[in-house]
């Protein structure tokens, strides 16, 4: 019996924020709690029920308004940014995982079109789960980090693909191929359509709203533009998540992009929980529980689908082991757009309703599981790394080097260093895992070394017995420990600057020997406070005297 939407919407955001709030208590993706919630309020649990019809509903908000944020983040540099390998690798990668995936449900007894979804389900993952387990530092300044997140950014446009042509191959008609052909035709003109009139209507509208001086009608408006593009791709036959993509895509480029997003990131959240919910209310425990093998194997290729050809393709590509499979580990789960995918087939009657809860019970787990499974990856390949030592750059770099600075990391941080200690004729050699920026290097004529930081093979082609200082600017804090550990067994005398990010990191490395932390935060907030004190006529003198006191 409906008891009304608004009991329905306060009992799905109610239930999702105590649970939400456990998950992230238990350092989990509060997306999971969400789900939770749902199950809760679902018909398949005790206790209230609520309205199936009026959540969906409101999902599909969620994901409009989802899609609509990822179309406008897309910017074409960023996409360039990371190269080949990740623009070839990962559609080669998603082709792979889907095929697995696709045989598997085929092997099992599914119908082609179910098969042919479950596949896409454990083919892609999440950006962000991603954010989650790496963190924002990691993923924008470690070659694994940049590499994982190119293959996010890449996998959620291949999703808007995948929901497109599934889409297309469950409706209705005999010569479903040729269908796939005219709706993929329209779709494509929708899109050419939507990218060059509305890239130039649409920032000319909010940017009349904007003059108005009032943030609520910009809000509006916002949520006019994007949700009126997705009602409008689902009049002309084309998907709603790829009518929302697109609008952000029209106005990504805009000066008004940022503002936008801001304004939409609110809404997003709120409905995008919704979905979640959403999808806890379609989970059916009893046949999870029945269906254990169906859902371990999934969770088999969610996890294992995507790892192993994504190391294979990193690795292929000339990356050292510890890299590859560091990036494969941080993208072996399911997302945000598994779900949308699953939801999808289960509303076009493409999956059934115990596949569906056996396929989302899969990725559920696959999330819980996304930390370790990044954990044991890197620790893997440090293992291979050490079993099979082979530094890319040869010894004679540093041969005859004598009370020398090693650097740690030779990005923006590093190269810095690098420039004063040249200048002022001070021997030097760096280390880096990015082998197109070493290789850069190297052929100016600079002493740069390919390799992972954290690994004694590389430190002792740095020659790190005879070196005076080690300066350790990368941003990994796991190969930044093995390389104090290393460096000071060999080099007792070696004096240690470091960077860390937070005072519980810092204590950690003082106590692996190094001589003098630099704490991130710390330096910036001094910063700021020396530049407010001067605005206020206190001498410099004295406010070193006060930066001093505080540490």
């Amino acid at each position: 019996m409906t008891e009304g939407l608004p009991l329905t919407i306060l009992a799905a955001l109610g239930t999702a924020l105590v649970l939400g709030a456990v998950a992230h208590r238990l350092r989990l993706s509060p997306m999971i709690g969400y789900i939770a919630a749902g199950l809760l309020v679902g018909p398949f649990t005790p206790g209230y029920v609520a309205d199936r019809t009026e959540v969906l509903a409101l999902a599909d908000i969620g994901v409009a308004l989802l899609m609509f944020s990822i179309g406008l983040r897309f910017r074409l540099n960023e996409l360039s940014s990371v190269g080949r390998l990740v623009l070839l690798g990962a559609p080669l990668q998603v082709a792979i995982s889907l095929g697995l995936g696709a045989g598997a449900a085929l092997l099992l007894g599914s119908p082609p079109l179910e098969a042919l979804f479950l596949g896409a389900v454990v083919s892609v993952c999440s950006s962000v789960v991603l954010v989650k387990v790496a963190g924002e530092t990691t993923l924008q300044t470690t070659l694994h980090g940049r590499l994982a997140l190119g293959w996010s950014i890449v996998q959620d446009l291949l999703t808007v693909v995948l929901v497109v042509v599934l889409s297309t191959l469950a409706g209705s008609g005999e010569n479903r191929a040729l269908q796939a052909v005219a709706s993929t035709a329209v779709a494509l003109g929708f899109v050419a359509v939507v990218v060059i009139l509305g890239s130039r209507i649409l920032p000319a509208i909010l940017a009349r709203v904007t003059l108005l001086g009032s943030r609520e009608l910009f809000v509006v408006a916002v949520a006019v533009v994007a949700l009126g593009t997705a009602t409008l791709a689902n009049v002309v036959g084309v998907s709603v998540a790829l009518g929302a993509f697109v609008a952000g895509l029209a106005l990504a480029e805009s000066d008004l992009a940022a503002s936008v997003l801001g304004e939409i990131v609110p809404l997003r959240e709120l409905f995008a929980t919704i979905f979640f919910v959403s999808v806890g209310i379609l989970l059916q425990p009893s046949a999870i529980l029945a269906g254990w093998p169906a859902v371990l194997l999934l969770l088999l290729l969610i996890v294992l689908g995507k790892a192993l050809p994504i190391a294979a393709i990193v690795r292929i590509a000339g990356h050292r082991a510890v890299t590859a499979l560091r990036t494969a580990g941080l993208v072996a789960q399911a997302g945000e757009f598994s779900f949308v995918l699953a939801t999808v087939g289960l509303q076009l009657g493409a999956i059934s309703q115990p596949t569906f809860s056996q396929a989302m019970g899969a990725a559920v787990i696959s999330i819980v599981l996304a930390g370790p499974v990044a954990a044991a990856s890197a620790r893997m390949g440090e293992w291979l790394e050490r079993r099979a030592p082979s530094p890319a750059a040869p010894p004679e770099v540093a041969r005859g080097l004598r009370r020398h600075v090693v650097l740690l990391g030779y990005g923006s941080v590093g190269r810095t260093v690098a420039r004063v200690l040249q200048a002022r004729s001070i021997p030097w050699v760096a280390i880096d895992a990015d082998y197109r920026l070493v290789r850069a290097a190297t052929a100016g004529g600079l002493p740069v070394l390919y390799g992972d930081a954290g690994t004694l093979p590389v430190l002792e082609a740095a020659a790190i017995d005879d070196a005076t200082m080690l300066v350790a600017a990368i941003s990994d804090p796991l190969a930044t420990r093995q390389a104090i550990q290393h460096a000071m067994r060999r080099n007792p005398r070696l004096h240690v600057v470091v960077r860390a990010h937070s005072e519980a990191e810092q204590a950690e490395l003082q106590g692996l020997g190094a001589a003098r932390v630099i704490t991130a935060e710390r330096q910036l907030g001094h910063e700021l406070l020396r530049h407010t004190l001067l605005r206020y006529g206190i001498s410099a003198g004295e406010i070193d005297l006060i930066l001093r006191r505080r540490g």
